[in-house]
């Protein structure tokens, strides 16, 4: 062969290899699985799923409903704590933590109870009831503070429900020309005398005048005001039945008194706090509840028939649930037991403490005249 035909058959042999050549890598790509046309098959492992790949696998997350974007979405198959209803707004009292209490109505040292560990104090207007020995407002803010520093809530005793001949509304021709709404005196309790309390006149005198009980406390700075003889109508069905009968709702007439003056004192001072004593069974009215902040129940344990003497069981209970009412709805249930006897101090400590509610043990001889701190140790 010449060299020419020579590097012909070379030319020709380079030619058919690198066809064989490109033949071999067409086929190899064909068996790999995916076409033009053709999807890739979804790997059978979700963490080698690629991002963005939408699935239907089971237990696989799926995308939230539209309704639902505004809810976070758990990436995660394991079981998780189902979130807790949020808890109901607690009434403002709540925020105060009011775990203590005392209760004096008579010859006040105020170094002994602004230095008293309790976190609430009931007290009269003036330190012996009159105008002339009412407190001052340094002594009242003393009084709101407690020796660690913490704030104290200070309540003015106010008896609505009885004419106390020894207050400054009081007129000297009462006893010889009673207006109509004042009757009998209360013979447990000397110049203490029942009242018509529905009757306008009275009611001024509580919360209607501008020198009325309720303004002369609000003005004077205590946080709240304590209602006493809110009950007063169970003393007239007894013992002034005519004047009882006369009433189509003596109890609704209650509820009207002390909403009144409820609403009267909130509108001077919104945080200003209402507290009931008694009447317990005026709770279940819904009215009457809206317009309180708290409850406070002598006698709860021991003493409805005579000192010490435990209460029966129809009459624990239907108290105790009756102030549930008020427990229920965040409010402040105060007991007061009068008591001397240790072992019967304990036993009412323990009765308040299963329920909620925040005892003060006073003196057996119900004077109200030192703060006990018995109540604190039992």
């Amino acid at each position: 062969m010449t060299p020419t035909q020579i590097l012909a058959l070379i030319a020709l042999l380079v030619i058919v290899a690198a066809i064989a050549y490109w033949f071999g890598r067409s086929g190899q790509a064909g068996g790999a699985g995916r076409t033009p046309s053709g999807p890739a098959p979804i790997p059978s492992e979700p963490w080698a799923r690629p991002v963005g790949e939408a699935t239907e696998m089971a237990g696989a997350p799926k995308k939230p409903a539209a309704k639902d974007l505004a809810r976070p979405v758990t990436t995660s198959t394991a079981p998780t704590k189902s979130p807790q209803a949020p808890p109901k707004s607690a009434h403002p009292i709540a925020a105060y933590g009011v775990t203590s209490w005392g209760y004096q109505l008579q010859k006040l040292d105020v170094g002994r109870a602004a230095g008293s560990p309790f976190d609430l104090l009931v007290i009269d207007y003036a330190k012996d009831g009159s105008d002339d020995t009412a407190l001052s407002p340094a002594e009242l803010e003393r009084l709101k503070r407690k020796p660690d520093g913490g704030r104290r809530i200070v309540l003015a005793y106010l008896s609505i429900g009885e004419a106390e001949s020894y207050r400054s509304y009081w007129q000297a021709q009462w006893k010889r020309n009673k207006p109509g709404w004042l009757l009998g005196e209360n013979p447990e309790w000397e110049e203490n005398y029942s009242v018509c309390f529905w009757e306008p006149e009275w009611q001024q005198i509580m919360c209607g005048a501008r020198d009325s009980r309720l303004d002369l406390i609000l003005a004077a700075g205590f946080d709240g005001v304590y209602l006493d003889k809110c009950d007063v109508y169970e003393d007239l069905q007894q013992h002034f039945k005519k004047v009882a009968a006369a009433r189509s709702d003596i109890e609704g007439d209650m509820v009207q008194f002390i909403s009144r003056l409820a609403t009267q004192a909130k509108s001077r001072n919104p945080d200003f706090l209402v507290v009931m004593q008694n009447a317990e069974g005026l709770l279940e009215k819904p009215a009457l509840r809206r317009v309180i902040d708290g409850i406070a129940k002598e006698e709860l344990v021991f003493g409805v028939d005579s000192p010490e003497k435990k209460n029966s069981k129809d009459d624990f209970e239907y108290s105790r649930d009756a102030l549930a009412l008020m427990k229920r709805e965040g409010k402040l249930v105060l007991v007061v037991e009068y008591l001397n006897t240790p072992a019967k101090i304990k036993e009412a400590a323990e009765a308040c403490a299963q329920n909620g509610f925040v005892l003060y043990v006073s003196a057996k001889n119900r004077e109200l005249d030192k703060l006990n701190f018995m109540t604190l140790e039992a």
